[in-house]
């Protein structure tokens, strides 16, 4: 009985655990949902669009009415004191008699309110700082473009991985059944057991490389989570296959979007936000118009009587408008205009040359990927020429008119053909990834 309860109490704090690290699946379109809904990276980029936004509130705030309060107390246990001259009354002309005025406890209650009439830098101000929050927009899409880059990238990187692993466990069945018939060869003295060594020595090495592969596949599984924004403890099934070259081939070929790329949008925005600074530094000579007025009451005492009723207050209220006209600022405001416009000249520069650089860079990842797409080609018939030229020299071998040194030369060659696949197939997906981010496809 207590055998079953310490179980049933082990079971219950192993439980949140094993859900814990229950495996997850994703296909890749699942993948990239989820890294953008999770990677850090845009979720920054979302916080920085919210402060954007609070940015343009601020803006706006300060051109609507100001509104404060304000409660006052002296106690002057000191009165000042004045100098009135004494001929007043009349005392010798060049004399002063020292009084002191007013009261002891003094309290003024008031009110204050102003609102701004006209402003030219904080009407452009406004527009500039709307115009930020679309810049920011821009590069959280611009991070989230970048994140699903990372993440289809990732992806492929675990599926081709796991497709290495299949191949050299594909080489170490067939080297074991080869390993069975030379055994037994050797066993009936038909071959040397030098040959047998040699097979011991390939086994290893595949083995080795097995075991290496395995733990590159994890690395891998690692950085897919990571640009998810995967736990890392989580583990992950990916229900994807490879794409064949095709499929990868139209899907990149069909991308023409990419005047809609993010990148296009934000030297966009910065121009017209360097156009509005210009605008705000000429706005600088326009004068400033503003509303306010005033209401107090104040109360003076010798005893702290202020809530006492009966007890007289003194009110003044009014209200003014006033104009701040810019007449000369040491060439100031002229130095800032002329600044302002090098800097538009410059962002204009700018977008010509990063646009050029981008027309540039689909250029290049086209010509990659039509390269990588040759060379898988060429890689997939060396592989398959050197099956062929290994099945042959194995046949000849088990015929007894081979050696065994040239069915090692055909192994070699067979897994020098493989690495070479599995390399060019990652080049082709990674090149996938890169021409569909340059054409504006994700």
């Amino acid at each position: 009985m207590m055998a079953y309860k310490f179980s049933a109490l082990l079971m219950a704090a192993l439980l949140p655990a094993a859900l814990w690290a229950q495996s997850q699946s994703f296909s890749l379109s699942e993948a990239l949902q989820y890294g953008v809904e999770h990677n850090t990276k845009v979720q920054s980029a979302a916080l920085d669009v919210e402060d954007a936004q609070a940015t343009v509130d601020n803006r706006i705030s300060s051109g609507l009415p100001q509104i404060n309060g304000s409660i006052d107390y002296q106690n002057f246990f000191k009165l000042p004191t004045s100098l009135i001259p004494a001929e007043f009354f009349g005392g010798e002309p060049g004399d002063f008699i020292p009084v002191q005025f007013g009261t002891e406890q003094n309290v003024t209650v008031g009110i204050s309110a102003s609102q701004l009439i006209f402003n030219g830098a904080w009407l452009v101000g406004v527009s500039a700082a709307r115009t930020y929050v679309g810049l920011v927009e821009s590069q959280q899409k611009l991070s989230e473009q970048e994140v699903k880059q990372n993440v289809e990238t990732a992806y492929y990187s675990v599926l081709i991985a796991k497709e290495f692993e299949s191949l050299l466990q594909k080489n170490i069945d067939n080297l074991n059944k080869v390993y069975v018939e030379v055994d037994a060869m050797l066993k009936q003295g038909f071959v040397e057991e030098i040959d047998l060594d040699r097979l011991t020595i390939s086994k290893a090495t595949l083995e080795t490389q097995l075991a290496n592969a395995k733990r590159q596949t994890g690395v891998a599984e690692a950085y897919l989570k990571f640009s998810m924004g995967l736990d890392m403890a989580t583990p992950i099934t990916l229900t994807d296959a490879l794409p064949s070259m095709q499929d990868a081939d139209d899907a990149a070929v069909n991308a023409n979007n990419y005047l809609n790329r993010p990148e296009f949008t934000i030297l966009n925005t910065l121009v017209a936000l360097n156009e509005y600074n210009v605008r705000v530094n000429k706005a600088m000579y326009l004068p400033t118009v503003a509303l306010y007025g005033q209401y107090n009451t104040n109360a003076q005492r010798n005893a702290f009587n202020f809530f006492s009723s009966g007890e007289p207050w003194f009110q003044v209220g009014l209200v003014g408008v006033k104009m701040d006209i810019p007449i000369f600022s040491g060439m100031q405001r002229q130095s800032n205009v002329t600044s302002a416009q090098v800097g538009l000249e410059k962002a204009r520069l700018d977008q010509q040359n990063a646009t050029q650089g981008i027309l540039l860079e689909i250029q290049k990842t086209q010509t990659d990927y039509t390269n990588a797409i040759a060379d898988l080609e060429t890689q997939q018939k060396n592989i398959e020429l050197a099956q062929k030229i290994y099945n042959t020299a194995l046949i000849k071998y088990r015929e007894g008119v081979g050696s065994s040194l040239e069915l090692n030369n055909a192994e070699s060659t067979l897994y020098g053909a493989q690495g070479n696949y599995i390399a060019s197939l990652y080049n082709v997906l990674t090149a996938k990834t890169a021409l569909t981010k340059s054409l504006g496809n994700y």
